[in-house]
């Protein structure tokens, strides 16, 4: 249904899966009445309500993107990541990719896309969680990320080119960072790995 259906008050009718057309005001009414007392006859819930974004151009209607409320990326999405950042993303790091992070963290709203995904190890993706980390999304030719230190410097993470794209580089997946010298990435893997102890002891304290 529309969100002027939804939310205004408007006539324009629903559209029910493996039914048809609905109502307008049947469909508000079934999807805001009290779901706690509405059972079923053997005593339990009818359903869940949850809502997904539907996006539709302007003019067309046709539906161009949708929102996703999957935690998880499903197996196309993340063989998608995989083959686009072939190694963890983060900028000094060429590790294999074991996790398939959300960019803008799921819990903050961030969505289960592409966009918003990235490949990191473990440790890297343990890591961005401790305080003083940041990373966001940045405009580019090919997929790049803005990853700011507790120490307050800013490192760009640039997806590696794809066989046969004719794009020419250094290693893959490593766009120089912002402040490039080998001690000082040196001296950031270690300050990565003491937030990551102490996590962990606070943890085991707890």
């Amino acid at each position: 249904m529309t969100d002027r259906t939804l939310l205004q008050g408007d006539s324009e009718p629903a559209r029910l899966p493996g039914y048809g057309i609905v109502p307008a005001t049947w469909a508000r009414d079934l999807l805001t009445r009290d779901t706690a007392r509405d059972t079923d006859t053997d005593g339990d819930k009818a359903f869940n309500v949850w809502l997904r974004r539907l996006y539709t151009a302007p003019g067309t209607g046709e539906l161009t993107a949708m929102d996703s409320r999957a935690r998880l990326f499903p197996p196309g999405l993340r063989r998608f990541i995989q083959a686009r950042d072939d190694t963890c993303r983060t900028p000094y790091c060429d590790a294999p990719i074991r996790h398939f992070d959300h960019i803008i963290p799921w819990h903050r709203g961030g969505p289960t896309t592409r966009d918003n995904g990235a490949g990191l190890c473990e440790a890297c993706n343990q890591t961005k969680e401790t305080p003083g980390w940041s990373v966001r999304p940045r405009p580019g030719p090919r997929r790049s990320t803005e990853i700011r230190t507790p120490t307050g410097h800013t490192y760009h993470s640039t997806a590696p080119p794809l066989p046969g794209t004719g794009s020419t580089g250094s290693l893959p997946n490593r766009a120089a960072p912002a402040t490039d010298t080998s001690r000082h990435r040196r001296k950031l893997r270690h300050h990565a790995k003491t937030l990551k102890r102490a996590g962990s002891r606070l943890s085991s304290a707890a």
